[in-house]
């Protein structure tokens, strides 16, 4: 397998910070949206393109890119505020050991009744589809349908 690139490093990183959209679960136990989503860390547990890549630049493109993903990805971790910050965590293993351990933290907020999320500073947020949010899913789509990326986190 070849080495994974920077650049699909980036557009990997940045596609995960921008998760944060999904769906009101019928079992949350009366938890609400908010609590659901800032009842701790999430990590990325599927990245699903709709138009198959070729992330890992191994000739074959491939929808689902997690396991194509190196594990110094794939453990980071995000976390939701109550006070409306997220932030993004290296998780257990860094890809550049001289990495800081808290890569990002930025803004979130619901939008249109808590079916979207908006991830950013103001002015620069983007907006993903809540299309699960459970006590240990959560899942957003952002893009367009047909050529978009889902997002799949757990606890």
């Amino acid at each position: 397998m070849r080495q994974f690139t920077r650049k699909a490093a980036i557009m990997v990183l940045t596609v995960a910070v921008i998760a944060g959209c999904h769906k009101d679960d019928n079992n949350n136990g009366g938890s609400t949206k908010t609590q659901l989503l800032t009842s701790g860390s999430w990590k990325l547990t599927s990245e699903y393109f709709d138009v198959a890549l070729d992330v890992n630049g191994d000739g074959r493109a491939e929808n689902e890119v997690i396991n194509v993903l190196p594990s110094c990805f794939t453990d980071n971790l995000i976390s939701f505020k109550g006070d409306g910050t997220v932030t993004r965590d290296e998780g257990a293993s860094k890809c550049d050991p001289s990495d800081p351990q808290l890569i990002e933290t930025t803004n979130w907020k619901f939008s249109d009744n808590e079916t979207k999320i908006m991830i950013g500073d103001p002015g620069y947020e983007d907006v993903g589809q809540l299309v699960e949010l459970s006590a240990t899913v959560l899942k957003i789509k952002l893009g367009d349908p047909g050529s978009g990326i889902t997002l799949t986190f757990a606890h």
